[in-house]
């Protein structure tokens, strides 16, 4: 079907829908002729969008749940975070009644201590503590399991030596400048699609290999290359693997953080299994990690 028959089927303007196209969420057949041809999937998909737009979702968001195997439980995480976002807005405005009222800046230091930290999920917690381009780092490679809190004593304990870990640890300026130089263009786009493509082919490896063979063997073959030795991602991953070696980050960063995110300890176990599937298959990915 044409684009103004979409428009009045979706509630949506020409605009928004060649939008989302750009943005790679549909992909209309175009003719010789330059007019585009909607398909049901393309409308279907649509009007998924419009309804996830209203309640507030980003285009990035949105993606996720596209992509994602379980749409109601990747729909969780979002009603999960709002919720958060609800809670903190109101210890905010507490705050901010409380010094309106009297303007002492101990008392409000008090009470943030008290209640509205309470409210930040381990992510912000984590960005607030290290504001550098590490904490950047960390949330870019680590967020989608960081969006909860650390609501037990034990949780508590778990983030209170990571951050210490992480305040103590040595990070050399080769690598941080080297992160520096990165994190900048980094799309995070393309961090949040590639993180949920990983994610789901950890869900069921037997299956994900079996649809991505040839992708995986070029891969493997590139990682092999000569190429892949002179790009960023070489670079950085060398780093990184020095890093995590001298640094007891398996020991203190991993342990803790499986204690403090249960979705990280669930995908650790998960992902362990499938590297043991993947190197069954791949030997030669043995010297990748």
């Amino acid at each position: 079907m044409f684009i103004h028959e979409v428009c009045k089927k979706c509630s949506l303007t020409k605009k928004a829908i060649y939008y989302y196209e750009k943005h790679g969420l549909i992909r209309p057949n175009i003719g010789e002729n330059g007019y585009r041809n909607y398909s049901e999937e393309d409308v279907s998909t649509l009007k998924e969008i419009f309804v996830l737009r209203k309640l507030g979702l980003t285009i990035s968001e949105i993606k996720n749940v596209l992509l994602s195997s379980n749409k109601a439980v990747s729909l969780l995480k979002y009603k999960y975070l709002m919720d958060l976002k609800r809670e903190k807005v109101m210890e905010q405005q507490k705050c901010l009644e409380l010094l309106i009222e009297n303007y002492n800046v101990d008392k409000g230091i008090e009470y943030i201590d008290i209640h509205l930290n309470r409210s930040f999920t381990i992510k912000e917690k984590l960005i607030q503590a290290f504001p550098g381009v590490y904490g950047i780092f960390l949330s870019v490679h680590f967020g989608q399991f960081l969006n909860e809190k650390a609501d037990t004593a034990e949780k508590e304990e778990a983030y209170g030596k990571i951050v210490d870990f992480l305040d103590k640890v040595r990070i050399t300026r080769e690598m941080e400048e080297y992160l520096e130089s990165v994190i900048p263009l980094t799309d995070q786009e393309v961090i949040e699609k590639m993180n949920m493509t990983f994610l789901n082919a950890v869900e069921d490896i037997e299956n994900y290999i079996v649809n991505n063979q040839q992708e995986i063997e070029e891969y493997i073959k590139f990682r092999n290359s000569e190429d892949y030795k002179s790009t960023p991602a070489f670079k950085l991953q060398q780093l990184l693997v020095e890093f995590q070696q001298s640094s007891g980050y398996d020991e203190i960063f991993v342990e803790n953080l499986k204690i403090l995110s249960p979705s990280y300890l669930e995908y650790s176990e998960k992902l362990q299994e499938a590297n043991k599937i993947l190197l069954e298959r791949y030997p030669q990915t043995a010297k990748f990690y």
